[in-house]
């Protein structure tokens, strides 16, 4: 349970439906939510993707909820057989599935002579959560404890979270990027020694074998400039002597 009483708050995803598991619809949310939370400073230190099964995500999410600071759960909140995501959240915290009022009334207004019981299952809510304003909507976003139940649908995840996502601004992480024409072997052995040496940075190797300027791009994050500053030096320096070229750093 690292995650709540990590130095920097952490987050975690629970993308939910069979038809990611079988490729019949493609998760997008995910690489979405990842690029959003790097560049607000809030670290995503896990994705899972698990189907329409009310046990699973009722004691997934729970998992989810006490490891990491924020959860957020992507499908299963609309009005037919496999939308279960909300009952099975409740479940997992052993507390009723609830009509919330304003909802109700969104839906009511919204569908008025068109509305059907399977409509007012839009409006269910674990046991007190709370609605997160969406301006310019009557469809609030729900959020129980720390876990923001999300819809599927990427325009609607999307556009909820462009609404609530200053709750997460943070320190961002800082990165420099080296192009190298190397291979990863010849230069293991310099980001193994860089990345014992600053244990605060966080170095990745990409190869790249289709471009023609460079082979490999080296990352190097952290949340500190002068941390960052020492880090790429001394691995400038263990790289330059090598038998590589350093193209170029961004």
């Amino acid at each position: 349970m690292a995650g709540k009483a990590a130095q920097h708050p952490q987050a975690g995803m629970v993308v939910i439906g069979n038809e990611i598991l079988t490729g019949k619809v493609t998760d997008t949310n995910s690489p979405f939510l990842c690029k959003e939370l790097n560049f607000l400073g809030l670290e995503l230190a896990r994705i899972t993707t698990i189907g329409d099964d009310f046990a699973t995500i009722g004691r997934v999410v729970r998992e989810f909820s006490e490891a990491y600071t924020w959860v957020f759960t992507s499908g299963g909140i609309g009005p037919t057989h496999d939308d279960i995501t909300v009952k099975a959240v409740a479940g997992g915290f052993g507390v009723e599935a609830v009509r919330h009022p304003k909802l109700e009334e969104a839906l009511r207004a919204h569908y008025q002579e068109r509305l059907t019981e399977d409509h007012l299952l839009m409006a269910l809510v674990p046991e007190g959560a709370e609605l997160v304003e969406i301006p310019g909507w009557s469809f609030h976003q729900v959020l129980f404890r720390n876990i923001f139940i999300l819809p599927g649908v990427p325009q609607l995840f999307q556009h909820r979270f462009h609404a609530f996502k200053h709750r997460f601004q943070g320190q961002p992480l800082l990165l420099k990027e080296l192009f190298l024409k190397a291979d990863e072997g010849t230069i293991a052995a310099a980001l193994r020694d860089a990345a014992e040496r600053f244990p605060g940075v966080m170095i990745g190797s990409y190869p790249d074998f289709s471009n023609k300027e460079y082979s490999v791009k080296v990352t190097v994050e952290a949340r500190e400039q002068d941390l960052l500053g020492a880090a790429v030096s001394e691995l400038q320096e263990k790289l330059a002597a090598l038998p590589i070229t350093i193209v170029r750093v961004e």
